[in-house]
């Protein structure tokens, strides 16, 4: 009975530890800002966010779901060139604990600047909070010119314990004309239920989406699948118009070690978007990435 009770408690132990091991969690967030430049940001390849006018930005995106075990990659693009001056990057990595206000409570685990417009610059890494669960690998950020835009590469390690997402699991794809024509009719089912205006099924074809981006900001799947409903669309047809389908050939884009693809039209334009009836050639623009698994092409973000 003795030896029972040891190993009981020896195993609460354990369990104890492993608990306080993994505390606190975190969520993510990347922040950029700049003062007058077109932008594109990246993780893993994947495009979070597109600019294609010169702005003045200071923006914030939540990316836990895009946050793997072991080393990530931000991929950064910034033009027109030559760049002026004054022109400014700033570019880092945010964390907060559960139930804290993203827009108020993050805390800075780095950050990273870059002022392209002066002769013979190099990123900088101006702030690294030593306790934070993600260190930036300072020696390999890179700035490369790739003609007509600069990619800024930061690469960074995350500590903290991750669960493995979607985009880590898909089959490894190939970048040819089978795949893409197969995705292609993936999005034109898709497009099918837009027209159909089917909230319900397009909410059931983004399960795995729904599911892990509740579990990275510890909302209910309900909320998220709720945030996730194209209805606002669909109830307002005097202000959005659902664009046909292309027939043209569209562009095949892999990221994540070529596990997740999505398609193009012209630029960064996407197959499926609703035109603004109001305003001269504005769009909102459906932007699915996805994975194949098991034979069939899934929503993964």
């Amino acid at each position: 009975m003795k030896t029972l009770v040891a190993l009981l408690l020896s195993f609460l132990l354990v369990m104890e530890t492993q608990a306080m091991a993994q505390e606190p969690e975190y969520h993510f967030g990347v922040r950029w800002s700049v003062n007058g430049l077109a932008t594109g940001i990246h993780m893993q390849d994947i495009m979070l966010n597109f600019s294609g006018v010169p702005s003045h930005e200071d923006t914030m995106l939540p990316v836990t779901q895009y946050v793997r075990n072991g080393r990530n990659f931000i991929q950064f693009y910034a033009w027109p060139v030559p760049f002026r001056e004054e022109d400014e990057i700033r570019l880092s990595m945010e964390y907060w604990e559960p139930g804290q206000n993203p827009n108020t409570e993050t805390r800075t685990a780095f950050e990273v600047v870059m002022r392209p417009g002066l002769e013979n610059t190099a990123p900088e890494v101006v702030e690294v909070d030593s306790n934070a669960p993600l260190h930036v690998a300072a020696n390999d950020i890179r700035w490369i010119d790739n003609g007509g835009h600069f990619q800024l590469d930061v690469p960074f390690e995350n500590l903290q314990p991750m669960p493995t997402w979607c985009w880590e699991e898909g089959d490894v794809l190939r970048d040819s004309d089978a795949t893409r024509d197969s995705l292609a009719r993936e999005y034109r089912r898709l497009h099918a239920l837009f027209e159909a205006q089917n909230n319900d099924a397009l909410m059931d074809a983004s399960k795995t989406m729904i599911e892990e981006l509740a579990l990275a900001s510890g909302e209910s799947e309900a909320y998220v699948r709720q945030r996730a409903s194209f209805t606002m669309f669909f109830d307002n047809p005097g202000l959005f118009q659902l664009r046909g389908f292309p027939e043209e050939p569209m562009t095949l884009n892999l990221a994540a070690d070529n596990r997740v693809a999505w398609l193009t039209t012209k630029g960064v334009n996407v197959p499926i978007r609703f035109m603004h009836v109001q305003e001269d050639d504005v769009s909102s623009k459906v932007r699915l990435y996805f994975i194949r698994r098991d034979g069939q092409w899934e929503i993964c973000r």
